[in-house]
């Protein structure tokens, strides 16, 4: 399991270019295995294994639970990569819903609407990549949202609109599956 994280590490590091003016000076960071989640938000538990606003890269460890989907969505400047580590990732590109399972992977180039979810009764552990990052604040500000306005509230799609404004989520519609 740790050496999926460490090729995907490597990998990324050789992928990841770009502009100076996203490159950051960062720190060496270690995450261990048996880490603490950094975030519950409400349908999923997030992980920061670059740590706080990267501006390169975003990459976390996410165990969503079962029943979590996103809703219709679009990331206007921001590349985004799923990892399936275990369990099982449903995944609406392109017109199509896709089952994706250990050891699949799927990159959404920006602009491209999307939605993604845990549409079995297990826990699903995702390996997701966002570039440019500074994107792991999305999951403090949600987790701090769905205290008031929980998934199923009729609030909630509102309240994820505001949320996900700062962080290139734009929110088209329901998930379509």
């Amino acid at each position: 399991m740790r050496s999926i994280f460490l090729v995907a590490a490597v990998l990324l590091g050789a992928c990841v270019g770009g502009p100076a003016s996203l490159q950051s000076r960062a720190e060496a960071r270690i995450v261990r295995a048996a880490s603490l989640p950094t975030v519950d938000f409400g349908e999923g538990v997030a992980l920061k294994l670059t740590g706080e606003g990267h501006q390169a890269v975003s990459q976390l460890r996410l165990v969503e639970r079962p029943g979590y989907r996103t809703p219709l969505h679009v990331h206007h400047e921001t590349d985004e990569t799923f990892f399936v580590v275990s369990g099982e990732l449903t995944l609406y590109v392109n017109g199509q819903t896709n089952k994706l399972g250990p050891g699949d992977y799927a990159f959404v180039p920006r602009g491209t609407p999307h939605a993604q979810g845990n549409q079995t009764t297990s826990e699903s552990v995702i390996l997701l990549t966002l570039v440019p990052g500074a994107f792991e604040g999305f999951f403090d500000d949600r987790a701090e949202m769905v205290l008031q306005t929980p998934p199923g509230h009729p609030d909630y799609t509102a309240g994820m609109m505001r949320v996900g404004r700062p962080y290139d989520i734009e929110i088209l519609g329901p998930a379509p599956y």
